[in-house]
């Protein structure tokens, strides 16, 4: 039996986070914390195992792992958020699976956004994103402040 509440809501796109071993639980539980609160679905994704540990030790079980292929970025108006907070960036970046799976967002519907503009992710996405716009959080702007800018596209674009 469905909800008269969810009927009435609308078809939103989907959001990922992908996060491997070392990555920083702020931003990472951040995202998830005010995507959900803003009534956004985003679902975490592990390199690896289901089970991903913190820079500090602390485990996540993510929803998916990337071999489960969870999305179709050719397909899918979906946003994949990619941490560079920790050592996640780092271990994203040297990630074939990772390149590969930006190549497909390139040629797709699916968008990007980086968390860190002056690392060395950043400009790896910047490379394959030649021709399609990338979403950065700028030096001077803060998480918060980025991820209610992110909160806001997909709420009004949609």
């Amino acid at each position: 039996m469905s909800l008269p509440y969810r009927n009435s809501r609308k078809k939103r796109s989907q959001s990922y986070i992908l996060i491997g071993d070392g990555f920083d639980e702020f931003e990472v539980i951040y995202f998830l914390h005010k995507f959900r609160q803003a009534g956004l679905s985003i679902k975490s994704v592990s390199l690896f195992d289901k089970l991903v540990y913190s820079r500090q030790g602390v485990g996540l079980k993510a929803d998916y792992a990337l071999a489960d292929k969870p999305f179709d970025p050719a397909g899918e108006d979906c946003l994949l958020i990619l941490p560079s907070g920790g050592r996640n960036g780092e271990a994203l970046r040297h990630d074939a699976r990772v390149k590969s799976l930006l190549m497909e967002f390139n040629s797709g519907r699916g968008r990007v956004a980086v968390t860190g503009s002056n690392s060395h992710l950043a400009d790896d996405v910047e490379q394959v994103f030649s021709d399609r716009l990338t979403l950065h959080r700028n030096a001077d702007q803060g998480l918060e402040d980025f991820v209610k800018s992110l909160t806001e596209r997909i709420v009004y674009a949609s």
